[in-house]
C-alpha cells in the first residue's frame, strides 16, 4: 500500500464514521436533547479528524511523495474494516437502532483497526512536521492527541450516563484504558 491510499483509506473511514454519527444524532436525538448534542459532537469530531488527515495528506506529499510504500501497517484488515463499517451503516440506515446498539456501535469503531490506521498516519504526519522544519506545526498534532483523549472520554462518559448495560459500561471503560 503507498501512503497515498492510506491516506485515501483513513479519509473514506473517517467521513463515514461522521456521517454515522451525524444519522444517530438524528435517529436518537428526539430521546434526549443530550443524547442528540453527544452524537452531534462525535460527528464533528469525526469531520475534524478527516480534516487533519488531508492537511497531513498536503505535509507528507511534500515531505515523503505520496507513492512512499508504507510497509508499518501492511497487515491491517482493509476488507474488514470497511465490511465492519458497512455493517454499522446498514444497522443505523435501517432506522432500527437502540441507543445501547448505538453506543456498541461507537465503542467498536473507535477500537477498531481504523483507529490504528488514524494513530499511525498521525506519526507519520509528526516525522514530516520534522523533516519539514516546521515545529510550530507539532502544536496542532499535540492537540489532535489530547483531543483524541477528548473524544474517548465524551464516549466513555455518555455511555456511563445513558446506557443501563453493566457490559458495555465496561467496554466503553476498556477502551479508554487501551488508549491511555
Amino acid at each position: 500500500m503507498t501512503l497515498g491510499a492510506l491516506f485515501d483509506l483513513c479519509q473514506d473511514i473517517e467521513l463515514r464514521q461522521a456521517k454515522l454519527y451525524a444519522s444517530l444524532s438524528l435517529l436518537l436525538g428526539d430521546f434526549d436533547e443530550r443524547i442528540a448534542r453527544f452524537w452531534e459532537r462525535m460527528s464533528t469530531e469525526e469531520w475534524q479528524h478527516y480534516i487533519l488527515v488531508d492537511f497531513g495528506r498536503s505535509l507528507c506529499i511534500e515531505t515523503f511523495g505520496i507513492d512512499s510504500p508504507v510497509t508499518e501497517v501492511s497487515d491491517i484488515p482493509v476488507q474488514q474494516i470497511t465490511d465492519a463499517l458497512d455493517a454499522h451503516e446498514r444497522k443505523v440506515n435501517s432506522g432500527q437502532i437502540s441507543l445501547d446498539e448505538a453506543f456498541a456501535i461507537a465503542i467498536a469503531i473507535e477500537g477498531g483497526e481504523a483507529d490504528t490506521i488514524y494513530m499511525y498516519l498521525l506519526s507519520i504526519i509528526r516525522k514530516a512536521i520534522q523533516q519539514s522544519n516546521q515545529p510550530y506545526l507539532m502544536n496542532r498534532i499535540v492537540q489532535v492527541e489530547k483531543d483524541m483523549v477528548s473524544h474517548l472520554d465524551g464516549l466513555v462518559q455518555a455511555t456511563q450516563r445513558f446506557s443501563k448495560d453493566a457490559a458495555l459500561i465496561r467496554k466503553a471503560h476498556r477502551l479508554k484504558a487501551h488508549h491511555t
